[in-house]
């Protein structure tokens, strides 16, 4: 069996990064002198194998962590060399590099301008919930196929009832917590972060940024939202934009719309202004009956609505972007050339 001693003697009189590799290969690598140990041990009787495996598993414990110490040292020599050679005068001007927000952030400081001068209320939230947030408070029944494991991320933390935490889907998920903390009547807008067990695509992301708009007070009726929802999207697009509404199923919402955009474009093969093709932007409708419910409100007497649309989708048509995964990727040519 291999001596501890005479292996941390051998390390010991290592001087250089070459000769350390050379431990390595014969002590730890894949053709190491403990691999071959390990290997007797198949013959040995089940008290003699659990004996030696614990003795020969303690030892590759104090070879890895002795072998690691000195690869932590030659390193820092090499650092120390490195800053001889080439020290850093932390007095001298050094030139920056203009910065700018990323689109995503532009949007979104966009959009929060917008809802304040609307008087809307911006609130954040929190990015883990519960399952009654996410799905209950919003007409989500538990047997739904979007509270499955393979849609919705579950943490291993749980909540004072026992449920497991999650990662928001949507931020819906913060209606309930509004009603109750603002009460109305009540204009809220909710930004953030959202998660959901994706394939990554051009146009579907693991993570992604959603905005939630909530509206409720006495008599708000459909004609409310279409109009505001006009407005609002010209502003967030930057163009005079038409809107369309198509039914659309949502639980939270009733009745649901599907919200479409056209606006002019330029073309330029015929060099004339035209308007474009209708565009799916975001789902909408009338806030439920059993939403309101939830948060304590008498449905008879208040109603209003909601809508959500990610952030990334209202960016990508600003600024023509076809795979969303570019805001994301870290790739720095694509954000300078926002800048």
């Amino acid at each position: 069996m291999i001596e501890l001693k005479h292996a941390l003697w051998e390390l010991e009189k290592v001087s250089d990064a070459a000769q350390l590799e050379n431990f390595f290969q014969i002590y730890l690598g894949k053709k190491w002198l403990l691999n071959e140990e390990f290997k007797l041990l198949v013959a040995l009787s089940p008290e003699d194998k659990k004996d030696k495996g614990a003795k020969l598993s303690d030892l590759k414990t104090q070879l890895t962590a002795a072998y690691e110490q000195k690869q932590n040292h030659f390193m820092m020599g090499q650092i120390n060399q490195q800053l001889e050679k080439d020290p850093v005068d932390i007095s001298l001007d050094i030139a920056r590099e203009e910065w700018s927000y990323s689109l995503l952030a532009e949007v979104r400081r966009d959009a929060e301008d917008i809802c304040k001068s609307m008087w809307f209320i911006i609130e954040y939230g929190t990015d883990v919930v519960t399952k009654f947030e996410n799905f209950e408070s919003v007409n989500i029944p538990l047997t739904h196929p979007a509270t499955e494991m393979h849609d919705t991320i579950y943490l291993n933390d749980k909540d004072a009832s026992g449920e497991n935490l999650i990662l928001r889907t949507h931020t819906s998920s913060m209606q309930n917590f509004l009603i109750k903390k603002y009460g109305l009547p009540l204009k809220a807008v909710v930004p953030g972060r959202t998660y959901r067990f994706e394939n990554m695509d051009a146009s579907h992301d693991t993570m992604f940024y959603q905005m939630e708009w909530i509206v409720i007070d006495k008599d708000i009726s459909v004609a409310h939202f279409k109009e505001m929802i006009t407005k609002l999207l010209s502003a967030l697009l930057h163009k005079n934009v038409e809107t369309r509404m198509r039914p659309g199923y949502f639980p939270f919402v009733e009745p649901g719309f599907e919200i479409d955009v056209r606006y002019e474009v330029y073309n330029k093969e015929t060099e004339k202004k035209e308007l474009s093709n209708w565009m799916e932007i975001l789902g909408a409708g009338m806030i439920h009956p059993n939403v309101l419910k939830e948060a304590g409100v008498d449905s008879t007497q208040r109603s209003g609505f909601a809508f959500g649309v990610g952030i990334s989708r209202l960016a990508a048509v600003r600024y023509g972007i076809k795979d969303i995964r570019y805001f994301t990727n870290g790739d720095l040519r694509f954000a300078k050339s926002f800048a």
